[in-house]
């Protein structure tokens, strides 16, 4: 190798562990009502800020500003357990934005069934994408609207018209495929939906594909790899989801739980590794720890962080595991 191809290898090696040393993870810790702060190796690092009235859900970082947006629950009263239509904000150093709860999801003269929230997702633009939770079992589609990034320094920022609408009973996590359109789970419709978003066309349905693989597969999350290959996980069998190629056919990549425990979060691919919360339902004691499995592409799993119940929390200060995001501490 000569000196100039030398140079080059090295400076993308030192670029690469440049970017990842930039990173962290933050884990949604509903039951705490907080956002947790872990290295890339699982280490917990801090309590990155805490919810308010509010439980954290699904979490996203603006490519451009690196705040961080929070779906949420009622923590209390008597909508204790439920969804809600808030998304609170936060600078990427943990502080409360100025605007911290004044964001709330409105269906404005479209007929959501609910404006309660269920997933978020920042395109590299910028700009905000929100699915409502529930869908046809209220008589109407899930809708998924777009927010502007100029917009969302507003206090309540305004969504663009004519939403996405997915013909769904559920919005899980959405992600994007290697063709830039939009996907959504849903795990009572065993079904993956993806979007033009600039049509709103649907342009791929994996209804066929999922339910006819034979696994009882009921997706919360969702994730493709640069070969557009489709990685799921199953709410209520704890099984992760590969394609082998893509279209299909699905297998089981690992098994991770059984019930009571449920995979009703998000799954991260990075580096070629699969990070998937697990939640357990009941609340977790110390020896029923919510764990964050770590999967790799082969099917290799390791427990890569376990929670654990107040009042002793264990060292990883999480009690309710439910979407976990990697984010820069740079922008």
């Amino acid at each position: 190798m000569n000196n100039r191809a030398l140079i080059v290898v090295l400076a993308a090696l030192i670029g690469s562990h440049s970017l990842r040393a930039a990173e962290e993870i933050l884990v949604s810790s509903t039951r705490s009502s907080s956002l947790e702060q872990f290295t890339p190796t699982g280490t917990w690092v801090r309590t990155f800020a805490t919810t308010g009235p509010y439980a954290p859900l699904s979490t996203a970082q603006s490519p451009l500003t690196g705040e961080i947006f929070v779906t949420t629950e009622w923590n209390s009263g008597t909508g204790a357990g439920q969804l809600s239509n808030v998304i609170l904000r936060y600078e990427a150093n943990g502080q409360f934005d100025t605007n911290w709860d004044t964001f709330m999801v409105s269906c404005g003269h479209f007929a959501c069934g609910s404006s309660s929230t269920g997933s978020i997702i920042f395109d590299s633009s910028g700009n905000l994408w929100v699915a409502t939770a529930y869908g046809l079992d209220t008589g109407e589609p899930i809708y998924i609207f777009e927010y502007l990034a100029a917009d969302l320094s507003m206090p309540n920022p305004p969504a663009q018209p004519n939403p996405i609408v997915a013909q769904m009973y559920r919005g899980n996590q959405m992600a994007f495929n290697t063709s830039g359109n939009l996907c959504i789970a849903g795990f009572i419709d065993e079904d993956v939906q993806c979007f033009d978003t600039s049509t709103g066309a649907l342009t791929k349905d994996y209804r066929t594909e999922i339910q006819s693989s034979g696994l009882g597969i009921e997706p919360a999350g969702l994730a493709f790899d640069s070969y557009d290959r489709l990685y799921l996980n199953s709410v209520f069998t704890g099984q992760v989801i590969k394609e082998t190629k893509k279209g299909g056919p699905l297998t089981v990549l690992a098994t991770l739980i059984s019930p009571p425990n449920l995979l009703n979060g998000d799954i991260v691919l990075r580096y070629g590794e699969l990070y998937v919360p697990s939640y357990y339902f009941p609340p977790p004691t110390v020896s029923t720890p919510d764990t964050i499995y770590q999967v790799s592409t082969t099917g290799t799993v390791t427990n890569f962080i376990s929670g654990g119940a107040p009042p002793d929390l264990g060292n990883d200060h999480i009690w309710g595991a439910n979407w976990l995001i990697f984010y820069s501490t740079t922008l």
